[in-house]
């Protein structure tokens, strides 16, 4: 089991996670004003011997002009995900994973990033 809270650093400030959440396949993490949220989950896949883990760090953003007078936040998130897919049998895991990860470093370098973000494909 991963460590409550938990411990993310953004824009060089540490943000404390408290765990708000376990469940079987998913468990979530949250600041304590809700404006950061790390979601971990599992989803097996039906179709394939594939088991789907994420790590996923989200951030609420605060609205100048709020609608609700009474809640300054909207519902929009910002948000990366890293996913890891596992074959069931964990056949080569061990190694393929740490090899395919590097690779993957790699290449999502900031250019790419930003092409993604821009919504290339």
């Amino acid at each position: 089991m991963l460590t409550d809270p938990m411990s993310v650093t953004y824009n060089g400030n540490a943000k404390s996670l408290a765990r708000v959440s376990l469940a079987s396949l998913e468990s979530r993490y949250r600041t304590a004003d809700g404006e950061f949220e790390v979601i971990i989950s599992n989803s097996p896949k039906s179709v394939e011997p594939v088991r789907i883990v994420s790590f996923e760090l989200a951030r609420r953003l605060p609205d100048p002009t709020p609608a609700d007078a009474f809640d300054a936040w909207r519902p929009i998130r910002n948000s990366v995900r890293i996913s890891y897919g596992l074959d069931v049998t964990r056949s080569q895991a061990s190694v393929d994973l740490p090899l395919l990860q590097t690779a993957l470093l790699a290449t999502v370098d900031s250019t790419l990033q930003g092409r993604l973000i821009a919504g290339e494909k």
